[in-house]
Formats: structure tokens, C-alpha cells, sequence
């Protein structure tokens, strides 16, 4: 008596071609065998698999190139959510390169919400930082912080074009976030952002808001981010000491 798999074929191929990727230990451009292995190595007909190929385009981990076959593209930057949010380090785990481009760096004076915020009173001096964020040269992120300056004056001076907010803060301040709260929402790119991520008007996005603390709870920065989402994932991890096993390896691919 045949048995009869209670996975839909085009499920068994996705399941299968994450399966082959990570452990034929396939790198961004590497190229997928010919259809036909494929098909014999998961049970699967042609059509299913591709499918499961255009489930998995669609996802930005393959792209296919008419002519020449299907490839895998490059690993997204993740954060994840158990861990204090660093978009450079995020950007590194995954193999690349991260740049910035600062399109504002200016002390303001914190509003009733603002203040709200980063638990300072009404009035107090917030350093303000906008930047666009790049992962090997390619635009991810549109991103503005709002840092507490009573806890890192003279922060406006330094160059954020080429240096990460919190190892500055580190480095220079001796402050270290600790934890923080985040929230992720769905948004639609405004005119302004889309021209400078390089975008259409309108295509939808990540739109992430967040208040990072120190270890004693005191505010450093609050932070909104529009964040690419082919470009760039979010994940979840409640593992006490997996999280950075994982980060970078096979669990990018599932």
C-alpha cells in the first residue's frame, strides 16, 4: 500500500531546495543543480518545483536569470528581538559591509512627547540623527535617532558617517545599551523616503519605533527606522544562548 505524504508537494519542495541550500553549504550566486535532479532528489514533479522556486523568489532567497538557471541570492541583515538592536552589527553577522549617510546631525529641544520618551523634561537638548543606512552599498534603511544628550554631551561632534551610535556612546561615554522595547508595524513609503532609498512611492515597507535603555533603566535613544523588506528580516529567538549561534548560519536560510 503506497503512503500517501500529508505535505503538499509545492510545501515538500520549499522545504526541500531550504533543506539542499543549507546543507550543500550554498553561498549567495552559487547556482541550483538542473530541475530534473531536484525534482528525483524531493519526489516531486517539475511543478511543483517551480512553485516551490517562485515561493522562495518571492522571498528574496533565490533569484532566477532567464538562460543561465537559479541562484541564491545574498543573506538579509535580522534583528532579533531578544537582543539590544545594532544595525551595523546586524549587517555584519550576515557577511556584509554597513555603511551611513548622514543627512542631518543637530541638537534640538525635546518637545512634551519627545521628552516623554527618553524620560527627560520638556525643553531638555536631544541630539538628532538621521541617516540613511547601507549594507555593501546598497540602501536598507531610512533611520532617525533621537538621543538623550544629557547623558553623552558633545555627541554631535563626532562623525557618524563612518562610526556606529552605540560604540561611540560606548566607546566615548562609557554607555552601554542594555535593553530596550521595540515595535514593528507595516507602513507605505512617502514620497521623501522613497527617493532617497531609491524606491517606488508607495511600496510597503517596515516601519520600526524604539526606546534603548542602560542597565538601569535610564532612556539613551529613541529610534523610528522604514527598513527595506527584501533588504532586511526580523526573527525570534527565546533561547537563552542560541540566538548568535544561529544568527548567520543555516536559520537565515529557513
Amino acid at each position: 500500500m503506497d503512503v500517501i505524504s500529508p505535505v503538499p508537494p509545492k510545501d515538500r519542495a520549499v522545504e526541500g531546495l531550504a533543506w539542499y541550500i543549507r546543507n550543500a553549504h550554498l553561498k549567495a550566486g552559487d547556482r541550483l543543480p538542473p530541475e530534473r535532479e531536484l525534482c528525483q532528489s524531493f519526489g516531486v514533479s517539475r511543478t511543483a518545483l517551480r512553485s516551490a522556486i517562485s515561493v522562495l523568489i518571492s522571498s528574496n532567497v533565490l533569484e532566477s536569470i532567464q538562460g543561465s538557471g537559479t541562484y541564491v541570492c545574498p543573506r538579509k541583515p535580522i534583528n532579533i528581538f531578544q537582543e539590544v538592536y545594532s544595525f551595523s552589527d546586524s549587517i555584519r553577522r550576515a557577511g556584509m559591509e554597513p555603511s551611513s549617510r548622514v543627512l542631518d546631525a543637530v541638537l534640538l529641544v525635546a518637545d512634551l512627547d519627545l521628552a516623554a520618551k527618553l524620560g527627560v523634561e520638556p525643553g531638555s537638548t536631544v541630539f538628532s540623527l538621521q541617516r540613511v543606512r547601507y549594507a555593501d552599498g546598497v540602501p536598507v534603511s531610512l533611520e532617525h535617532s533621537f538621543v538623550n544628550e544629557g547623558v553623552c554631551p558633545g555627541i554631535v561632534r563626532y562623525d557618524f558617517s563612518n562610526s556606529s551610535l552605540y560604540e561611540i556612546l560606548q566607546d566615548s561615554f562609557g554607555i552601554r545599551v542594555e535593553h530596550g522595547t521595540d515595535r514593528i508595524s507595516i507602513t507605505t513609503l512617502r514620497e521623501d523616503e522613497a527617493a532617497i532609498l531609491g524606491r517606488e512611492v508607495g511600496e510597503p515597507a517596515f516601519y520600526q519605533r524604539g526606546v534603548q535603555m542602560m542597565s538601569d533603566g535610564v532612556p539613551v535613544e529613541y529610534c523610528k527606522a522604514v527598513l527595506i523588506p527584501e533588504r532586511y528580516r526580523f526573527g525570534s529567538n527565546t533561547g537563552s544562548d542560541a540566538v548568535k549561534e544561529k544568527v548567520g548560519t543555516a536559520w537565515l536560510m529557513e
